[in-house]
């Protein structure tokens, strides 16, 4: 009696990768030998692979994790034909879902009798690491149709693990975060994203936002559906009146099931100043005085007529800039003359005072050219050591017989875009002849 020992193997495409794999001993008999040898089906195994020898399996068990390379069932066929049909089924126990199916003979090269150890392996999908969702499982072996045997093992549910925390800008039309970064300027959303492994049902994530040590505020998320593909738990950093943050640096600290807290930090800009402002081209006209002056986009004006003359206010509509802008028109018999205008800047700078004592305020003065316009300009700063406080700032210029004088309150953060603001302000002005 001949033998002829081989390996054969079968690749089927579906969901569930499948991978099937027979060793098998070809047996010829003499043609005078009329009985046939008997048909016998060994138990059907779990492993987690084959030795590559034997193909007898190795590591043997009933439990595997979620990111099993593969999960191999085993079984050992005598008095089979070539020719006859395998099939394995792979089955969810729980949801009676057959998560893989495949079917062959068992040789394509020889009709006669064989045997050897037949296996087929679960593989993950294409393009992912998970071999199956966690649960119990059932596998199957049928020959030429009939059922032969079964074998359980289960899938077992992981722990989720944080695979990052970042911060971003916005978010994709799939709900994903976009514009990773760390610095964002007042008038940007804040995101919070922590990318997970896994999302398991019932755990919780939290965080909490501070600048310094102060709490700003806190968010609690629980997972109410498990997935086993990476994905995010974002949340949106509001500050507590959900004004926008002020300039300066914050940390959050993450809180998760099993791990450590985490803390992340980053920081808030204050807007970049730009003459993109004024491309509305808003226009305050005076008819009264015969000039007008361009003042930026969307930000709001308030007049008021007075017996010196009149007094307009601009303030940004966003409540992010803290600024205000007021230019006075004054005329001849109320305005103080060139060499005054220190003077006058300190009286109206002692109106402007809170009641309390204030802090040392710091004093400078300077002349400018804008156009064909001198200006005088006198600033007040009263900044901490922490960068708290204010600034007032006066510019004078007189066309004619009327002074014109621009007055600029901003906080420390703002200085130069309120400065760069009036002067813009200032350039602008058209008299009319």
């Amino acid at each position: 009696m001949a033998q002829k020992r081989c390996c054969i193997s079968i690749k089927v495409p579906g969901l569930i990768a499948l991978f099937t794999t027979l060793c098998i001993i070809f047996i010829s008999f003499p043609a005078m030998v009329s009985c046939f040898p008997r048909q016998v089906f060994g138990e059907l195994l779990i492993c987690s692979d084959v030795d590559s020898q034997t193909f007898e399996p190795v590591g043997m068990g009933d439990r595997y994790d979620i990111r099993s390379p593969q999960i191999v069932a085993v079984i050992k066929v005598s008095g089979v034909r070539g020719n006859d049909r395998w099939r394995f089924t792979w089955r969810n126990a729980e949801t009676e879902e057959v998560i893989a199916d495949s079917t062959n003979i068992y040789s394509v090269n020889n009709s006669s009798f064989i045997e050897g150890y037949l296996s087929n392996k679960l593989l993950p999908a294409e393009g992912s690491d998970v071999i199956a969702e966690p649960g119990r499982y059932t596998v199957s072996h049928y020959h030429n149709g009939e059922f032969v045997g079964s074998s359980d093992f289960t899938i077992e549910e992981p722990e989720a693990s944080i695979l990052g925390v970042g911060f971003y800008k916005n978010m994709d039309n799939n709900g994903n975060p976009v514009q990773e970064t760390r610095d964002f300027y007042q008038s940007d959303e804040i995101y919070a994203a922590i990318k997970l492994d896994y999302k398991i049902e019932g755990d919780i994530f939290g965080i909490k936002w501070f600048q310094d040590e102060m709490l700003l505020g806190e968010e609690e998320y629980i997972i109410e559906k498990s997935s086993y593909v990476p994905g995010y738990i974002i949340f949106q950093l509001a500050n507590q009146d959900q004004k926008p943050f002020p300039v300066g640096s914050y940390k959050v600290r993450i809180l998760s099931p099993g791990e450590a807290q985490e803390e992340h930090s980053f920081d808030v800009l204050p807007l970049e100043y730009s003459e993109g402002i004024f491309a509305g081209k808003d226009i305050y006209q005076s008819e009264d005085f015969g000039f007008e002056v361009t003042y930026p986009d969307k930000w709001s004006l308030d007049e008021e007529d007075i017996e010196a003359g009149a007094k307009i206010r601009f303030t940004p509509d966003d409540g992010i800039r803290q600024i205000i802008i007021s230019m006075w028109i004054l005329k001849e018999d109320y305005s103080p003359s060139p060499d005054g205008y220190s003077d006058f800047a300190d009286d109206l700078m002692e109106e402007q005072k809170s009641r309390k004592e204030e802090e040392d305020i710091e004093k400078t003065e300077s002349k400018e050219t804008i156009g064909d316009l001198e200006i005088f300009k006198a600033r007040y700063d009263n900044i901490d050591e922490e960068g708290g406080g204010w600034s007032m700032a006066f510019s004078f210029f007189k066309k004619d017989s009327l002074l014109l004088l621009f007055m600029r309150l901003t906080d420390p953060v703002y200085i130069e875009y309120g400065e760069k603001v009036t002067d813009y302000m200032i350039n602008s002005i058209n008299f009319k002849e």
